[in-house]
């Protein structure tokens, strides 16, 4: 669900260059998260968990695509608004839980945390196909 919303955020948003990113990505790639409230707590709030492989310039583009998400929800009529449910509060732990993640092969250098790369072997390292690049993260719209 997360990917399919960011997917159709970047979309929707006029931010098709980055289709070829999500052409890489699939819904096992995004960060997971937790939560340790009732399910009818409102609003829902949930602790962000970790993605290790995910550089912080890709978690703040994901999130920045999250962050856009919201504010059409909020700008939305009531009506269309209130038929759905509400954007999810996802909340970064500075000291949270990580895990692995499942890191797919073939994204630009600047997707990966460098820290996560150095502590990979050559082999995993070279299955990951890196594109030696650096990949344009921003949220600008194309205009025509």
């Amino acid at each position: 669900q997360l990917f399919d919303t960011r997917l159709r955020v970047a979309t929707s948003a006029g931010l098709d260059r980055h289709a070829v990113l999500f052409d890489r990505l699939s819904p096992d790639n995004m960060s997971d998260d937790e939560t340790d409230r009732p399910r009818n707590h409102w609003p829902r709030t949930y602790r962000i968990i970790e993605s290790r492989w995910q550089s912080l310039e890709l978690k703040t583009f994901l999130r920045g695509l999250d962050a856009l998400y919201r504010q059409g929800w909020e700008r939305s009529r009531p009506r269309v608004r209130f038929a759905g449910a509400a954007p999810r509060i996802r909340i970064p732990q500075e000291n949270g839980p990580k895990v692995d993640g499942l890191a797919p092969p073939g994204l630009w250098r600047n997707c990966y945390n460098e820290e996560w790369l150095r502590g990979l072997d050559a082999d995993r390292r070279n299955a990951l196909s890196i594109v030696e690049e650096e990949y344009d993260f921003s949220l600008r719209r194309e205009v025509l």
